[in-house]
């Protein structure tokens, strides 16, 4: 009775600190072991646990951070990076980036392969790009950025540095910086150069970095329109082009969460889906002519952006 009281006692502490419970002892793991075998607990990683309820609670990057949380105590040395680094500071990025791997930092070329869960990027001088964030060592803001856009696609990068930039991250010097390390920095410029603040979230920045792939004229983001109910809180497009010949054209990304609400009634959803058709109305009589809604599969499936972009008029790039 006393080891399920301390066991169960070591797992409310764990989510009481949003993190992983782990096994320091042998009397502290054998416990967690068979809750995990008899489907009980979850472990995502070797000695690190959570109940499988609150676990399937979380979305894919808090699970990654709570499980960092929990490897920074069984190993208080280690220092993340990459995209663990980029969810520690709280850079928004896509789920399906999430494969259950750790990126952490080795100080010797010859420890730098990953091992199973494990991937190490090799830094010979962590000191000087290390720093403490939410009680973990992670890189900085500069290095996760270069080792994020060397890793991943423009359009899975965009949105952290987007992100980043949100939050105010001066960005003007990260090529020189990249290129003092030695990388090729073609991405990290590319990245750079199509990074916006007022890109309002992860989705939004997937999309814009899809739009550039397929070589339209990149839009202008959160432009107002007077909105006559309310004239202080105009309308915000997420994406506008106007022509030369002064045609609008807006678009507007529908997230996967649009129509989710608090009270989950039909009745609430009835009542976003009138307050969106109010919201065009208002658009077309500012002057707007043409409205398209992209959605997030749109971009998955490049195909369906660029039919609904042609069929709007938004024109590519000379």
């Amino acid at each position: 009775m006393r080891t399920h009281l301390l066991t169960e006692r070591l797992l409310d502490v764990a989510e009481s600190e949003q993190r992983c419970a782990v096994g320091l002892t042998e009397t502290q793991r054998q416990p967690l072991r068979r809750r995990r075998d008899r489907g009980i607990l979850v472990s995502p990683y070797c000695n690190v646990y959570a109940r499988s309820s609150y676990w399937n609670g979380l979305d894919p990057i808090q699970r990654h951070v709570h499980v960092l949380r929990a490897l920074s105590i069984l190993h208080p040395t280690w220092v993340f990076a990459g995209l663990s680094a980029a969810s520690i500071h709280g850079l928004e990025h896509a789920y399906a980036m999430h494969d259950d791997e750790v990126v952490t930092v080795a100080s010797s070329f010859h420890s730098n392969r990953g091992n199973g869960k494990l991937k190490r990027i090799y830094i010979p001088n962590i000191g000087d790009v290390s720093e403490r964030r939410s009680l973990l060592s992670v890189t900085n803001m500069y290095r996760t950025l270069v080792d994020c856009a060397l890793t991943y696609s423009f359009s899975q990068t965009l949105p952290l540095f987007d992100s980043a930039v949100r939050r105010g991250t001066d960005i003007a010097m990260l090529p020189a910086y990249c290129k003092s390390l030695g990388f090729d920095c073609a991405a990290v410029m590319t990245l750079c150069h199509y990074a916006d603040p007022l890109s309002e979230n992860g989705g939004e920045s997937f999309m814009r970095a899809k739009i550039a792939e397929l070589e339209f004229i990149m839009p202008r983001l959160q432009r107002p329109f007077h909105n006559p109910n309310n004239p202080d809180a105009p309308f915000r497009a997420d994406f506008s082009w106007e022509l030369p010949d002064g045609t609008i054209i807006v678009a507007e990304f529908d997230g996967m969460s649009k129509y989710v609400l608090d009270d989950g009634t039909r009745r609430g959803i009835q009542a976003r889906v009138h307050a969106e058709r109010e919201r065009e109305t208002c658009l077309y009589a500012g002057g707007v002519m043409r409205i398209v809604r992209l959605e997030y599969e749109d971009g998955l499936h490049p195909e369906r952006l660029e039919r609904k972009l042609r069929e709007a008029g938004v024109p590519k790039r000379r």
